[in-house]
């Protein structure tokens, strides 16, 4: 059965001050898993169906305590934080003395329990904040009514430090998690990220069999793979070997399976982690990252049907919990119809695509709140977006120039998306000089950016290499795009991609207006490389071979293109191209 906690005078407190005091300024924004600052959990926790099973040996007095104890690891695992850290709480106020219930509260409340690689990206996008999670120091302390320190980083130093005041309490290997995460949180160290993983290193050296302490140490190795290349980095290697040698001693360790598909992600290889997409769902069948995750690896393997199967399911599963509690964030939510917008685009299918992006437009409108704050991560946001997104993978130029469906709102990252989509539709439809001065428009934005500065960056490069293309300049828009591709392509791995498409699918489609098929076919071949069994990335490499005298080989494609679009929309210009062939045929 769905139950969360609900709302009580406490969090509404804490909304308020949370509220209060932020800042004009750019902050850096927590991962969408992350608890947000001022939104820490409120009791009483529920025990819940459809979590996970978890039996972790832990100390305690209390049985009830250790039911929410193994309920919090479940949703540690699913980075279900907000959860997690009401369920150690819970069992921390059944058993004022578990240590481990307060090692539980810092590893959820922090923000960083997520695979090392995400914690390289851009601050403004869920990295890590410069300087640490203990940048703020020196000021007063902001507490809700009950205590609790509202900046989740905080909350976790003081949660690890209780934890270590009771290590001599619990047994060997207990003690060994706590100060493996109190190594963490350790503001004096440099390399607190490197004293947790030779922390756990101690812990799975002494406790070789304890299958939590080897899967939480392959997570901490998930370096991920570099955005170029797709090599592994430094110690991706050793977590996916730790991660599979879990799974295969037990299929049924879900939190294994979970960070196997984020292991895999952004590799040459995200088929290795089909079977994880197939089982981490099937064990934890109520929480809605679980649902979303296999969507990953979907989405990058020529599997999107499929991928869009795992996005419906875990946003219907996640208005669930919308519906349970009033302060439920709708950031998550969004990202799993972002996600969802961004499958079915590969999948051809605009009409669907923008009933999606309605939905988190007009029911999510933006509060005060986040109307004042530079996140990019509230559903409403992530749903304009997604619509300049959409619009401009479709080249839905007519509408873009409408002045109504993309609708002009004055934030820098809105703004600047916009006329990046307005210029793109000026120079396709002929009128160059307004293109020009959409990218006049748009250049000044670009300073007053709070986030999204190294895409925006990129697009603004793209748009120029679109108009010199416009207007017959081949060097200048070879040059360009190809500089623009590249930058595009070394951004760090995110999910979905930061950047609206493939640069190198702009490429392809200029060039083909150049007549350069040659290009066109270069710049088709990459972006299919890039995005596996795309329709439209077929279209356009078949049109380039068809002009460069290619007949058969282009017809082949041309096949492919339709057995991958199956459920794009017929009116697509593509689909009538090929619906024509067939006639004449």
């Amino acid at each position: 059965m769905l139950k969360l906690s609900s709302a009580s005078a406490h969090g509404l407190i804490a909304v308020c001050l949370s509220a209060t005091l932020a800042s004009a300024q750019a902050r850096p924004e927590a991962d969408l898993c992350a608890v947000a600052p001022g939104a820490q959990p409120l009791l009483p926790a529920r025990l819940m169906d459809g979590m996970g099973d978890t039996n972790m040996p832990v100390t305690t007095t209390s049985e009830d305590a250790r039911k929410f104890f193994n309920q919090g690891i479940s949703q540690m695992h699913s980075f279900w934080f907000l959860e997690s850290e009401r369920s150690f709480l819970q069992a921390a106020t059944l058993d004022p003395d578990m240590a481990m219930a307060y090692w539980g509260i810092s590893v959820s409340a922090a923000g960083d329990y997520r695979p090392a690689f995400q914690l390289l990206r851009d601050p403004l996008d869920g990295g890590r904040a410069p300087g640490g999670s203990e940048a703020t120091t020196g000021a007063a302390i902001a507490r809700s009514v009950g205590g609790a320190a509202l900046e989740p980083s905080i909350r976790a130093k003081e949660a690890i430090e209780k934890a270590m005041s009771l290590r001599d309490k619990v047994t060997p290997r207990e003690r060994l998690y706590i100060e493996a995460e109190a190594a963490r949180r350790n503001p004096a160290s440099k390399t607190k990220d490197a004293d947790h993983i030779e922390g756990l290193r101690r812990l799975v050296a002494a406790y070789p069999d304890d299958l939590e302490a080897r899967s939480i140490l392959g997570l901490a190795l998930l370096d991920g793979f570099d955005s170029v290349t797709k090599e592994p980095r430094k110690n991706t290697m050793e977590g996916l070997a730790l991660l599979e040698g879990v799974v295969a001693k037990d299929d049924n360790n879900f939190g294994s399976h979970h960070y196997l598909i984020h292991g895999w992600e952004g590799s040459k290889t995200p088929e290795r982690a089909w079977h994880a997409c197939k089982r981490y769902p099937e064990l934890v069948p109520n929480i809605p990252h679980a649902l979303h995750m296999p969507g990953h690896i979907y989405a990058q393997s020529d599997r999107i049907d499929d991928a869009v199967r795992a996005f419906q399911a875990a946003a219907d599963n996640e208005r669930g919990y919308l519906k349970a509690d009033t302060l439920y964030p709708n950031g998550h939510h969004g990202h799993n119809v972002h996600f969802l917008i961004h499958a079915l685009n590969l999948d051809g299918r605009y009409q669907e695509s923008m009933k999606q992006v309605a939905h988190l437009m007009n029911d999510f409108k933006e509060t005060p709140r986040e109307r004042r704050g530079s996140s990019q991560r509230v559903a409403w946001r992530q749903g304009y977006f997604g619509l300049v997104k959409t619009l401009v993978r479709f080249e839905r130029w007519n509408e873009i120039l409408d002045g109504r469906t993309i609708p002009v709102y004055d934030r820098p990252e809105q703004n600047a998306w916009r006329l990046w989509a307005r210029g793109l539709a000026l120079a396709a439809t002929g009128k160059r000089t307004e293109a020009q001065a959409a990218l006049k428009e748009m250049s000044d934005v670009l300073p007053k950016l709070d986030a999204s500065r190294r895409p925006l960056a990129i697009a603004q490069m793209e748009l120029e290499a679109t108009i010199a293309a416009y207007r017959g300049d081949r060097k200048r828009s070879r040059y360009l795009f190809g500089k623009a591709a590249g930058l595009e392509a070394g951004l760090l791995y995110t999910e979905p991609p930061a950047y609206p498409r493939p640069v190198v699918e702009a490429w392809g489609s200029a060039a083909l207006m150049l007549r350069d098929y040659g290009s066109a076919e270069k710049a088709y071949r990459e972006a299919l490389a890039r995005e596996p069994g795309g329709g439209r990335a077929m279209f356009g490499l078949a049109a380039a071979l068809r002009g460069l005298g290619r007949a058969v080989d282009a017809d082949k494609v041309t096949s492919e293109a339709r057995k991958a679009w199956a459920k794009a929309d017929a009116d697509l210009p593509q689909m009538k191209s090929a619906q024509r062939a067939d006639a004449s045929n």
